[in-house]
């Protein structure tokens, strides 16, 4: 464990495998993301949509694969066993209509099923209007595993993933701060339903 918490990772297919041993390790995982469903959650139509828009070079296929790999990741984080998944989504990914407002509904029946179906998953949402907060920076996951802890960021060039004491503190602090404000898990499955309805009626509306 400690190698892959501290080992350096030089090249891309290093520092996703690197990711992917913490994630598969990881007792508990904790997520906030202010713009879009979590990876982790995500569709595979909505999870293209949001790979393309991010990298728009890539080839297709490349995508699909990606794509196709995002949405396998909660099937493996989901088995039976004391792992938590912990999710706090701000309420504005709700409405953000990724790949359209059919893969957005799509994606938002696929999270209420998720929810629903995996034991260890808990989703709560963070609601618009509120005061500010840490996670206006940005996007970020906790990973704790063996009594260790390490922090995953991403941006549009570059993801960190470090364990140095001082970044887990501050993280974990403003994931603290985060789930204090964020709904409760009931109430956030019910905005959640609120928004895939809403949706769907005005898809019959329009169509």
């Amino acid at each position: 464990m400690t190698a892959i918490f501290d080992s350096p990772a030089e090249t891309l297919g290093e520092h996703i495998a690197r990711l992917a041993a913490i994630e598969a390790d990881a007792d508990s995982v904790q997520i906030w993301q202010p713009m879009v469903v979590p990876g982790l959650l995500q569709s595979f139509a909505y999870a293209a949509a949001a790979i393309r828009a991010a990298a728009p070079a890539l080839p297709l296929e490349v995508v699909d694969e990606r794509a196709d790999a995002r949405r396998k990741r909660i099937d493996e984080l989901g088995r039976p066993g004391a792992r938590s998944i912990s999710v706090v989504i701000d309420e504005s990914a709700l409405h953000r209509p990724v790949g359209g407002r059919q893969a957005l509904a799509d994606q938002l029946e696929h999270l209420l099923t998720l929810e629903a179906l995996q034991p260890s998953l808990t989703v709560r949402v963070l609601p618009q209007g509120g005061e500010e907060h840490p996670g206006l920076l940005g996007a970020f996951t906790l990973y704790q595993a063996a009594g260790r802890r390490a922090v995953f960021v991403e941006s549009l060039t570059d993801s960190t993933i470090s364990s140095r004491p001082e970044d887990v503190a501050a993280y974990a602090s403003a994931w603290e701060r985060l789930t204090s404000l964020a709904l409760s898990p009931q109430a956030s499955v019910q905005l959640i339903d609120g928004a895939w309805g809403a949706l769907c009626r005005r898809g019959k509306t329009t169509g």
